[in-house]
Order: C-alpha cells, then sequence, then structure tokens
C-alpha cells in the first residue's frame, strides 16, 4: 500500500526567519508568540505569510527545541471577540 503523508510546503525562507528568531534562545525557554512576531516581521518587513501560519511555525520549532510557548500576540478586544 502506498500511502503519503500530508506534509505542509513550508517556504524555507520563512522557516529561516522563525529559526533565527529562536536561536536567540535555550532549551526550556519560554518564549512570546508576540515578541516572535515582531522579531519576524522586524527583520524581513516583507514577510507575506500571515500571523496564524507563523505561529504555527514557532510552536513546531520551539517544540522541537524543548521549549515552552506563551501565546501573547492577540490582542484583549482579539481575545473577547473570539470568546463570544
Amino acid at each position: 500500500m502506498n500511502v503519503a503523508a500530508e506534509v505542509p510546503v513550508i517556504d524555507p525562507t520563512v522557516q529561516d526567519l522563525v529559526s533565527s528568531a529562536l536561536s536567540k534562545f535555550r532549551a526550556g525557554d519560554t518564549v512570546s508568540t508576540r515578541a516572535m512576531l515582531d522579531a519576524i516581521r522586524r527583520s524581513d518587513p516583507a514577510c507575506g505569510d500571515s500571523d496564524d501560519h507563523l505561529i504555527e511555525l514557532i510552536v513546531m520549532a520551539a517544540i522541537g527545541k524543548t521549549m515552552g510557548v506563551v501565546f501573547d500576540h492577540r490582542s484583549p478586544d482579539e481575545r473577547s471577540a473570539r470568546l463570544a
């Protein structure tokens, strides 16, 4: 049986941006999604990937490096709207 796993295609440039931003942390550290998004957007203002896509990449990479993640990138208004 020939079954191919669905693997998301990741733009290596975006992956490099995430890796670079995470390189400032060590295993066991906790990273902020807001700070990570800010660092990625500063290093490549032309990055067209959505925040949600970047967060997905950040989480996958951080967990792989045994880092914790704090999801603090949404404003209080956005958090309230999601709960309603």
